[in-house]
């Protein structure tokens, strides 16, 4: 279950995404609900958010009519407060074990199981599948009967970073919403606002979130994560310059954590970004605002060929980690694949 954010009045309390939070009021006014949506988009976007955002509307009883659902949580009723709390019973939350590689059969025939009962509280039984795209191919075909024969008080919300990871066949029977990127401006200003982060500290957060409001909001509420950035990015900036055994050693330490190394693919993968702007002398576009000279210095000894090819070879490597390719053997390929420079 994610930390969710206390709201302070009625409402979505969303940051930004008034396309799909308009779509969904206006599915809501005419109660036409589908038994199925997918939220997507890049990681830390609010896709989780926005999926316990309608779970807890769907379960409100504050609305005019507490037999249906309304438009907005109130935030104050009994139902939203235990959604909130993450103790509704009539909300299921599906993700992968920390212990495992996937979302396996046995939790969604949990669900199966716990969509055929009686609501226990509220007007319909709600389930949110994290990380949709890590079922395997046993739990997806399973699921897919779910959605084949939907019970009629079952809403399923489905999270996943891209449709493309997912079967067509589920894929078609779920009604699909992007989330996209918001802009620094936004983010800038929840941070004052919401977080009361100081001007200058929701500047730096809001160029480094890269239009992400979730990694945003953790990066405030945590000074570890820039900590740790910061040093990351130092080890990035040097690995050029390691041989292929500092290298492999990297690789080694990284793939002891699957989830951390697919974060620090994230920040690579937008530091090469940045490089090739660099190449270009575009360093005002770059999002690392705090390494610009670093780069500055890095793009004299690193081509535009070999940025864009950094660029493609790290986004390979994550969508080979999406596949459940071994972790250290993936990591080792890509150290092979960064340029070597003579300092």
């Amino acid at each position: 279950m994610i930390a969710l954010q206390q709201p302070t009045q009625s409402g979505w309390n969303i940051i930004g995404h008034e396309h799909a939070i308009d779509l969904l009021r206006r599915t809501l006014a005419a109660q036409q609900v589908r038994h199925a949506y997918l939220f997507t988009g890049p990681e830390h976007i609010g896709k989780t958010l926005l999926a316990h955002r309608l779970a807890q509307t769907l379960l409100c009883t504050g609305g005019p009519d507490p037999q249906v659902a309304p438009q907005a949580p109130c935030n104050e009723c009994l139902s939203c407060r235990k959604v909130l709390h993450g103790n509704h019973p009539d909300l299921h939350i599906i993700a992968r074990p920390p212990d495992k590689q996937f979302i396996v059969i046995e939790q969604i025939r949990a669900l199966q199981s716990d969509s055929a009962r009686k609501t226990m509280e509220g007007r319909r039984n709600v389930f949110i599948v994290q990380g949709a795209h890590e079922m395997n191919l046993l739990a997806a075909n399973c699921l897919l009967k779910t959605l084949e024969e939907p019970e009629s008080d079952v809403v399923l919300l489905l999270t996943a970073p891209d449709p493309g990871l997912l079967l067509p066949t589920i894929r078609s029977r779920v009604q699909q919403i992007s989330l996209h990127l918001l802009t620094a401006a936004q983010i800038k200003a929840a941070l004052e606002k919401k977080w009361h982060v100081e001007p200058d500290e929701a500047a730096l957060i809001a160029a480094l979130a890269a239009g992400r409001m979730g990694w945003a909001v953790q990066a405030a509420e945590d000074e570890d994560l820039l900590i740790e950035r910061k040093a990351q990015l130092e080890t990035l900036a040097r690995l050029p310059t390691f041989g292929n055994v500092q290298r492999f050693e990297i690789a080694q330490r990284l793939s002891a954590d699957a989830e951390k190394a697919r974060a620090v693919l994230e920040l690579w993968l937008l530091w090469w970004r940045d490089m090739v702007l660099a190449v270009h002398q575009c360093l005002d576009l770059t999002v690392n605002v705090d390494m610009r000279q670093t780069l500055k210095q890095q793009a004299l000894h690193v081509g535009n060929g070999e940025s864009e090819r950094m660029v493609r070879a790290i986004l390979d490597t994550m969508e080979a980690l999406d596949q459940n390719v071994n972790t250290r053997a993936a990591l080792e390929v890509l150290m092979l694949d960064v340029p070597t420079i003579k300092m």
